[in-house]
C-alpha cells in the first residue's frame, strides 16, 4: 500500500507528539535521514506510519513493499517539512 494521500501536516504533528510521549520503538530510529522540526529529530518512516493512525485509524505497515524510507522523505518534503542528514554513529 502506498502512502495514503490524505495524511496531512496535522496528522504528522500528531505523530510527532506520539513520538515525544512514547519514544521511538526499537529498530525504528532514523538511519541516514531524519525530519528536523523545532530542534527535534524524528524518523521519517515512523512519522508516516504513525500519522496514518490519525488519518486512517491504523498504523501504516512499514514493510518496504508498502513504502520505503525514500517515499516517506519525499512525502514529508511535499508537506513542507525539512529533511536533514542524520548520522548516529
Amino acid at each position: 500500500m502506498p502512502i495514503p494521500d490524505n495524511i496531512q501536516r496535522e496528522h504528522i504533528f500528531q505523530a510527532m507528539l506520539k513520538i515525544k510521549q512514547d519514544g521511538v520503538p526499537p529498530r525504528r530510529e532514523p538511519r541516514e535521514w531524519a525530519l528536523e522540526y523545532e530542534g527535534e529529530i524524528y524518523p521519517c518512516k515512523l512519522l508516516i506510519s504513525w500519522a496514518n493512525i490519525y488519518a486512517n485509524g491504523e498504523e501504516l505497515d512499514p514493510n518496504p513493499n508498502n513504502f520505503t524510507t525514500y517515499d516517506a522523505q519525499d512525502y514529508l518534503i511535499e508537506k513542507h517539512f525539512t529533511i536533514i542528514p542524520f548520522n548516529n554513529h
